[in-house]
């Protein structure tokens, strides 16, 4: 019984330390990108609204995929994926609005720990 118990213990703990360590490594990417406020902040005209939502959550899936890739390719990921996302937001928004996008992103980045 002894025996048992001190299985679960440290099938358990092992566990435990295994979701601990994909925590601090930052494997969960969270990027939900609320598309109203951003269409009210950046002054989005109805046309713009949707292709800027297509932008993001293709910018979305493309952030969730680079952060279950390995450490070393994570950065290099991160960074084309937002490179990408410039790009696309560029030929879609007015100057104006790409400036604001562009500070929001930044900030965004900066808060994640993503370096651009």
């Amino acid at each position: 019984m002894k025996k048992v118990v001190c299985t679960i213990l440290a099938v358990l703990s092992i566990s435990a330390a295994s979701f601990a360590r994909d925590a601090e490594s930052g494997t969960s990417w969270n990027f939900d990108v609320n598309i109203n406020q951003l269409s009210h902040y950046l002054q989005l005209s109805s046309g713009q609204a949707g292709q800027v939502a297509d932008i993001c959550n293709h910018f979305s899936d493309q952030m969730n995929s680079a952060s279950f890739s390995s450490t070393r390719n994570r950065k290099e990921k991160f960074q084309k994926a937002i490179y990408a996302n410039l790009k696309l937001m560029k030929s879609t928004l007015t100057e104006e609005q790409y400036r604001k996008y562009v500070r929001l992103l930044n900030v965004t980045m900066k808060n994640k720990g993503v370096e651009l």
